[in-house]
C-alpha cells in the first residue's frame, strides 16, 4: 500500500470458469477483495480483468461465464459507485466477440492465451490511458 495507484489482475486459467456455481465463487473472493479496498478510500483501485482462453483450452460454455464474469467485474453491482475503484476490461479488448476465446490475432500459439506482441502494442496504450484518467476522475471527485 505505498503506492498511491494499485493495478491488480488474474491470469488467463481464470477464464476456466467450469460451472455457475464456480462463478459465483469468484464473484466471491472479488466481493471479499472490494471490502479489503473499502478500507483504503485514499488510494485508487484498478482491477484488470483476465485475458481469455484460446481455443484449444476452453469451450463456448466457460467462455460465455468467462465474459460474464468480466462483465459484472466492470458493473454497478460491483463497482457500486465507488470513487476510488475501476475496472480495465482486458477481456473484452483481447476476445473476440463471436467466441469469447483469444482473438486469433492475439494469438502467438494456439495452446498458449498469453496474449502475443501485437495485442501487448495495441493494448498497452489503452491500459496507460485508462488509468490515467482514472486518476484525474478520482482526483476531481
Amino acid at each position: 500500500l505505498e503506492f498511491d495507484v494499485i493495478l491488480f489482475k488474474s491470469c488467463f486459467p481464470v477464464s476456466n470458469i467450469g460451472s455457475d456455481e464456480q462463478l459465483a465463487e469468484y464473484k466471491d473472493y472479488y466481493r471479499s477483495i472490494r471490502a479489503r479496498m473499502d478500507q483504503y478510500p485514499d488510494k485508487i483501485f484498478v482491477v484488470v480483468t483476465q485475458p481469455p482462453q484460446v481455443p484449444a483450452s476452453t469451450d463456448p460454455q466457460e467462455a460465455a461465464r468467462a465474459r460474464a464474469f468480466t462483465h459484472w467485474l466492470s458493473s454497478d453491482e460491483f463497482l457500486g459507485g465507488r470513487a476510488n475503484v475501476f475496472t480495465f476490461d482486458f477481456f473484452d479488448l483481447l476476445a473476440d466477440p463471436a467466441t469469447n476465446m483469444l482473438r486469433g490475432a492475439y494469438t502467438g500459439d494456439p495452446n498458449d492465451a498469453h496474449p502475443n506482441e501485437q495485442a501487448n502494442r495495441t493494448i498497452a496504450p489503452l491500459l496507460v490511458d485508462f488509468v490515467s484518467q482514472a486518476v484525474r476522475t478520482y482526483l476531481a471527485r
